[in-house]
């Protein structure tokens, strides 16, 4: 995204092949990811970027964003160096445990890994005492002011007023929480922005409070009346990448708020996620599965989709009322208007199902 928007397709792909170019030719074998990622940077550049949010692709220590170096400012706060000017560390579940670690210091170590020097990091205080713990070592041993965010009122403070947490659209508590840590980075980086960007930089109450009031964040509690067919009526669905035990946790909450009855999930996973801790904190024997799969994911190979044969038998550990229905459009055409329908287990799912509704818009 540039300024709210896409960023343009011909863009990407002139930015997308120099950087190609430049992996053949002094023979890197970077990752498709790796790959990715320097198109991101090539994009910022060549649109002379001033400040980019940037969310890592796994981990974070090793991740191939976090080879951006810490800003250099001067006691007057100009700025010598560009670099990154704050970091934010969010809640942290287990996921991605064959990779990052098989407990929560350890992948917090990993995700403390993009703490800069002498940089300010802001950390979700709702985190486990041993995640809290290694965030802090790692800013300490860079030097750096380490932010704990805790849960807090229905007003957050800022240092330009203070922000109703009720004028948020996104539904969660957690996503509560997420706004508090943004605001705290918003009000840490401001100074730097001020000093450097005068003339861009318009940091008011009132455009912190329509900023918030305009979130939008796709395929998170997202409720939706789906467009999977041109000639059926749209179905209403709630759509949540919920793909962990940590996710399906928050999920859970949010339903038992919103339904009453039984629900109908529509469930894919990425292959090998530890199924237990997702399908546990959500499935009851009362609720309906239909397991369906995603498809191949643009640019990422590696990424495969659990055989929906294993995914069914693991289901029916907590209910009996579970069906296949491989082809994604096909999955909706028996549901009612009156069902309680949520889409979860992989942002992938979700991605197609939002890609499915505007095709057919």
């Amino acid at each position: 995204m540039l300024n709210n928007y896409p960023v343009d397709r011909s863009l990407f792909e002139e930015a997308e092949l120099a950087v190609k170019r430049v992996d053949e030719q002094f023979s890197i074998g970077a990752t498709e990811f790796e790959l990715l990622t320097a198109t991101a940077f090539h994009i910022f550049h060549s649109q002379n970027v001033d400040l980019a949010v940037m969310e890592v692709g796994l981990g974070g220590r090793l991740d191939s964003t976090n080879v951006l170096e810490p800003a250099v400012v001067n006691s007057d706060g100009y700025c010598l160096h560009r670099g990154v000017i704050a970091t934010a560390i969010t809640k942290i579940g287990l996921d991605h445990e064959n990779i990052l670690g098989s407990n929560l210091s350890e992948i917090a170590f990993e995700k403390a890994g993009i703490i800069k020097d002498k940089i300010p990091n802001v950390v979700d205080g709702t985190n486990d005492v041993e995640v809290l713990e290694v965030v802090k070592k790692k800013a300490i041993d860079c030097n750096s002011s380490n932010y704990i965010i805790l849960p807090q009122s229905d007003e957050i403070e800022t240092s330009v007023g203070t922000i109703n947490r009720s004028l948020s659209p996104l539904h969660g508590n957690y996503q509560l929480q997420n706004l508090s840590i943004a605001l705290k980075v918003i009000d840490l980086v401001f100074p730097f922005l001020q000093k450097n960007y005068p003339i861009k930089t318009n940091f008011t109450l009132a455009n912190l409070e329509e900023g918030v009031k305009r979130t939008q964040w796709p395929g998170r509690l997202q409720e939706l009346r789906l467009k999977y067919s041109k000639d059926q009526p749209s179905l209403p669905v709630i759509l949540d990448g919920a793909h962990n035990g940590q996710a399906a946790r928050e999920l859970a909450t949010y339903l038992k708020t919103r339904f009453n009855g039984p629900i109908t999930f529509v469930l894919a996973v990425t292959k090998g996620k530890d199924l237990e801790p997702l399908l546990s904190q959500l499935v009851t024997a009362q609720d309906k599965v239909i397991v369906t799969k995603f498809g191949k994911v643009d640019g990422m190979p590696w990424i495969q989709c659990n055989d929906p044969v294993e995914l069914e038998k693991e289901v029916k550990k907590y209910t009996n009322k579970v069906h296949i229905v491989e082809e994604l459009p096909d999955v909706f055409k028996d549901l009612s208007q009156s069902d309680n329908v949520v889409i979860c287990g992989s942002l992938y799912l979700v991605g197609q199902c939002l890609s499915l509704h505007e095709d057919n818009l």
